[in-house]
């Protein structure tokens, strides 16, 4: 009898425990369900704060460019046009005789080409800035960087006034001279996701885009550099004055510019007819692309030389001397 009772007693507690189960599952299930609700609004409110920050910090920086281009850049003075005057023929004759001479002495001596830039102003906020960037039609319009001592890599996280800024500067290294008399310069900037800095090359994987907007300007403090785009396209993320000496060698420019030639690529463009020579001056303009290992390049030819220091070095270049595709660039050397 005893030991039906216990049966009994067990049975039914194995019934209470199980009528029991279903709710504590239940409860359970809620309560990891509600904790994770909270733990996923928690990490949206993070995520949000976070990239409401760099939000900021990104438009603050690009605010802050925008500050010293308003107060470096120098607008052309407006042109007021007066009310003729009205002469006597002998007066007439007399002007058109002396406007002749003068525009043979403008014909013989050129003025120099107006530098927009206030350099003197600039340096007082942004001390390393050496020159002046500008692209037309895109938002590249910069003071140009470089820490002649000291850490290299120091404007990729420094604006122009030297204020740490992730979005950095734009900036060559001290491999370059900051004269552009160098075969190939190359400035470096971020490709930034609010347009700014160097987001803008990549305008020139649109080939209408790069057919159509070529041009790019440097300022110095006492001349103007013309440069044309003849190539836009990916490439290794390899340093490249490093890799190649400085291209103080001839013959390793020389092979470099074949390379460039024989770019065969879909997301790049070579303007082929480009005359390229071992007296030709590069700027190579370089930034991040979709992939850890590359870079994006857009390289320039230097259009006026003449306006350069004299290094010495320079000669003038026969046909022969012309880069061309070469065979082993082709089969991809």
């Amino acid at each position: 009898m005893e030991k039906e009772n216990n049966t009994a007693v067990s049975e039914n507690t194995n019934e209470s425990d199980t009528e029991k189960m279903p709710e504590t599952e239940d409860g359970y299930k809620k309560e990891k369900n509600s904790s994770l609700s909270k733990i996923l609004i928690a990490a949206a409110v993070v995520c949000a704060l976070v990239g409401g920050f760099i939000w900021y910090k990104t438009q603050s920086g690009k605010d802050a460019y925008a500050d010293i281009q308003e107060s470096i850049v120098e607008e052309p003075a407006e042109t007021v046009e007066e009310e003729p005057v009205k002469e006597t023929a002998a007066a007439a004759a007399s002007t058109s005789s002396a406007a002749a001479e003068t525009a043979a002495t403008a014909a013989t001596a050129a003025p120099a080409e107006e530098i927009p830039i206030d350099f003197q102003t600039l340096w007082e906020t942004c001390p390393d800035a050496y020159a002046w960037i500008r692209i037309p039609n895109t938002q590249i319009d910069y003071p140009v960087c470089q820490n002649v001592e000291g850490d290299q890599s120091f404007y990729l996280d420094h604006r122009a006034d030297k204020t740490a800024e992730f979005a950095g500067a734009i900036y060559s290294e001290n491999y370059n001279t900051r004269d552009f008399t160098d075969p190939v310069t190359v400035l470096y900037g971020h490709d930034m996701s609010n347009g700014s800095m160097f987001q803008n090359l990549h305008f020139y994987e649109d080939r209408a885009f790069f057919e159509k907007n070529r041009d790019v300007i440097v300022y110095l403090p006492d001349r103007v550099l013309h440069y044309k785009i003849f190539a836009a396209y990916n490439y290794s993320d390899e340093h490249l004055l490093l890799n190649h000496d400085n291209f103080r060698d001839e013959n390793e420019f020389y092979f470099f510019l074949q390379d460039i030639l024989a770019q065969r690529s879909m997301s790049g463009f070579v303007d082929q007819n480009t005359e390229l020579t071992r007296q030709s001056r590069i700027l190579t303009l370089s930034t991040c692309n979709a992939y850890e290992n590359q870079r994006y390049l857009v390289q320039c030819l230097l259009m006026n030389p003449e306006v350069l220091p004299q290094t010495g070095t320079a000669s003038e270049a026969d046909t022969s001397d012309r880069a061309q595709p070469s065979e082993e660039a082709q089969t991809g050397r």
